[in-house]
């Protein structure tokens, strides 16, 4: 009954979804994997919820906030387009696929960024990087994940701790941190390079299918050029006025009344006393006895 809207007397009509409006949701949530993946992973690492994710959280500061930020960019876009295409809004859809370039430009930063330390001398970028740019509190950090002393040696560079000082069994951290910071560097840039083509897919599903999320044609307004105009209407009725100046009018019927005769005055007669009898009987209540 609901679904034929009787009952509450609305008018239920459900349209179906285009085939352009379903290969937009899909894209849509696809967005939203890979967004969400993205910054599960990277709260993961903000709280050091994984082995080795200090060692990240010190070496790779840079590409840990590229990955928040992308990931942030990405379940925006997820939000908007989503919302565009439930509500079959077309002005959301068009700021989706706007919001789907920003968001490609930080995924080929993090790939770029991450691809060119892993695959140019790394060695050396760590060597340079534990001289120069991690702090005292950073080597630490790396000494106590990697369990190991100074760089190359407890003697080189090491910050001092319980189990590092210069005479520690440990070896240096060179070799396990490049180790780790290869393995974690190229599971960057191979996870973001492999996202590229399905982001593009994206990109290429929102331009096609963003104006075609319903049957209606544009925004459903008639456009200017064929819009009635007060002239248009004048004209028209004078048009209409002269079409109907040739027709004969219809004559409008008079008022009736009733016969002056003697056989309607009988029966009015007639009428009348059968109504005094009516009321006569009325008057009286239980065995013949009359109101008073």
């Amino acid at each position: 009954m609901l679904e034929e809207g009787e009952g509450l007397g609305l008018e239920l009509r459900v349209d179906r979804w285009t085939l352009h409006k379903w290969c937009l949701v899909l894209s849509v949530c696809t967005v939203f994997v890979y967004g969400a993946a993205g910054l599960i992973c990277a709260i993961l690492t903000w709280f050091r919820a994984w082995d080795h994710a200090d060692v990240m959280h010190v070496a790779d500061y840079d590409l840990l906030v590229l990955i928040t930020l992308s990931a942030a960019i990405l379940l925006l876009t997820f939000l908007v387009g989503i919302s565009g295409a439930l509500l079959n809004s077309r002005p959301l859809l068009a700021v989706y696929a706007l919001l789907l370039w920003p968001a490609f430009v930080s995924l080929l930063a993090i790939g770029y960024t991450a691809y060119k330390r892993s695959a140019f001398a790394l060695d050396r970028k760590l060597n340079l990087a534990w001289s120069q740019w991690y702090t005292s509190l950073g080597r630490l950090v790396v000494q106590d994940s990697l369990r190991c002393c100074g760089f190359y040696s407890p003697l080189h560079e090491a910050t001092p701790s319980r189990t590092c000082y210069p005479r520690a069994p440990l070896p240096g951290c060179k070799g396990k941190l490049w180790r780790v910071e290869r393995a974690h560097l190229a599971a960057v840039w191979g996870a973001v390079f492999a996202l590229v083509p399905v982001h593009i897919v994206n990109i290429v599903v929102a331009l096609l299918c963003a104006n075609h999320v319903t049957r209606t044609f544009g925004k459903g307004i008639t456009p200017k050029r064929y819009r009635l105009s007060g002239d248009d209407v004048r004209a028209d009725a004078e048009a209409l006025m002269r079409t109907l100046k040739d027709v004969r009018p219809v004559a409008r019927p008079g008022f009736t009344r009733a016969p002056s005769s003697g056989v309607f005055r009988e029966d009015k007669s007639y009428y009348d006393a059968l109504d005094d009898e009516l009321e006569s009987r009325a008057d009286t209540v239980g065995l013949g006895i009359r109101r008073r």
